[in-house]
C-alpha cells in the first residue's frame, strides 16, 4: 500500500477530478483496510458511502454535486452563474432530476436544491461544460434562460429579466433555440415580448 499511497494515489484522484469511488480504489490495488488507513491518516476524506475525496484537491460544490448525483443536470442559478448571466450569488447548487428519480444521500456540508422535471423538460438542452477541470452536465444557455421564467416561484421576475437581458447582449445567443425551449416550456408568450423589446 505504501507504494500506491506515495506514487499513485495523487494520480488516481487527479484522473477522477479529486473524487473517486471505493470501486476505483479497490481496482487500483487498495483493500478496504488500506482505504480506512488512508482516511485515518488524513490522506483522503470519506464524503459519503462509497465516495472519497483527496484532502489536498479542491473540488467545487458544483462538481461534487455532479459526481454524487450522476443522473442530475446542473441548472438554474448554478448554470446562470456559470454563464455569467446574473450578479446573483447562490448559496446552493441547483440540480435537475427526472420526476421519478429520488435524491441520493448527500454530505451535510453540501447544499443542493433539486428540481424535479418531466422527462421532456429534463432531457431538453443538456450539454457538457468544464468546471475546475471536470466535465459536468449542465443545461445550455437558452434552456437556462427559459428555466428562469419557468420556475417563477424560485426565480424572481427581476432576476429572470436580468438573465434574459444579459443573454440578449451576448454575441453567441441563439434566438431560434431560445424560441424552441420557450415553446416546449409553454413560456413563449411570457418571454418573447421581452425578447422583442431587447432586440
Amino acid at each position: 500500500m505504501k507504494n500506491i499511497k506515495e506514487a499513485n494515489l495523487q494520480e488516481i484522484f487527479s484522473a477522477n477530478n479529486g473524487i473517486v469511488t471505493t470501486q476505483i480504489l479497490v481496482s487500483s490495488g487498495l483493500s478496504s483496510r488500506n482505504i480506512k488507513r488512508l482516511v485515518d491518516d488524513g490522506f483522503i476524506e470519506k464524503i459519503k458511502l462509497g465516495y472519497y475525496m483527496e484532502k489536498q484537491h479542491f473540488v467545487s460544490d458544483a462538481v461534487l454535486a455532479s459526481k454524487l448525483i450522476p443522473s442530475g443536470v446542473l441548472c438554474l442559478f448554478t448554470a446562470v452563474g456559470y454563464y455569467d448571466l446574473s450578479t446573483v450569488n447562490p448559496s446552493v447548487v441547483s440540480v435537475a432530476l427526472p420526476r421519478d428519480f429520488s435524491i441520493p444521500k448527500l454530505p451535510s456540508s453540501l447544499f443542493v436544491k433539486v428540481h424535479h422535471m418531466t422527462s421532456s423538460h429534463f432531457e431538453a438542452g443538456i450539454t457538457e461544460v468544464e468546471i475546475d477541470g471536470a466535465m459536468v452536465r449542465m443545461y445550455d444557455m437558452e434552456k437556462t434562460v427559459c428555466d428562469c421564467f419557468k420556475y417563477e416561484n424560485e426565480v424572481e421576475r427581476n432576476v429572470a429579466l436580468e438573465v434574459l437581458k444579459n443573454y440578449m447582449a451576448r454575441r453567441d445567443r441563439n434566438i431560434q433555440k431560445l424560441s424552441e425551449y420557450a415553446r416546449l416550456l409553454n413560456k413563449q408568450k411570457l418571454i418573447f415580448p421581452y425578447v422583442e423589446a431587447l432586440v
